[in-house]
C-alpha cells in the first residue's frame, strides 16, 4: 500500500497560503509601518542607490538627498514618541508645532538637495529615480 502525502504537510515553508505575509496583521501598529511618504522612500534608499548606478561624481549630491529623507523620516518617527509621551494637551500641541516647522523647513532643504540630484543624473537614471520616488509612494515597501 502506498500513501500519498500532501506535500505542504511535508513542506509546510512551501505552502505561502499560512505565511503571516499573506494576510493582514492584526498585532501590527501605526508605528510599526509609517504611512509618512518620507519613511516609505527611506525604505526604497538602499535599492534605489544601487538601481541608479550613479557616478563617483553623483555620489555627494545623492548623499545629501539620503540624509534628508533619513531625516524627515526621523522626525515623523520623533514626533509619534513626542504624541505618547506629552503629559497635558499644552505640551503636546507645542511640540507638534515646533515638530511640523522642524519639517517644514527640512523638506524645504529636501527640495533643494534633491534638485540639485536630479539636475546631475542622465536621462536613464532620471526616468529610474522618477519611477521609483512614485512607486515608494503607491506601492511602498513594509506594507
Amino acid at each position: 500500500m502506498v500513501l500519498a502525502l500532501d506535500a505542504s504537510a511535508q513542506y509546510p515553508s512551501r505552502n505561502r497560503g499560512g505565511s503571516p505575509r499573506d494576510r493582514p496583521s492584526q498585532s501590527a501598529t501605526p508605528a510599526a509601518t509609517s504611512n509618512d511618504p518620507f519613511s516609505a522612500l527611506e525604505r526604497e534608499l538602499p535599492s534605489l542607490e544601487v538601481d541608479l548606478v550613479l557616478k563617483p561624481e553623483q555620489l555627494d549630491a545623492w548623499r545629501v538627498f539620503a540624509r534628508d529623507v533619513r531625516d524627515i523620516a526621523e522626525m515623523d518617527r520623533a514626533r509619534r514618541k513626542h504624541a505618547t509621551a506629552a503629559r497635558d494637551s499644552t505640551a503636546l500641541i507645542a511640540s507638534l508645532a515646533e515638530d511640523a516647522r522642524e519639517r517644514a523647513e527640512a523638506a524645504d532643504d529636501l527640495k533643494r538637495h534633491y534638485g540639485q540630484l536630479y539636475g546631475a543624473l542622465d536621462d536613464g537614471q532620471r526616468r529610474t529615480i522618477d519611477r521609483r520616488v512614485i512607486q515608494s509612494q503607491v506601492e511602498p515597501l513594509g506594507r
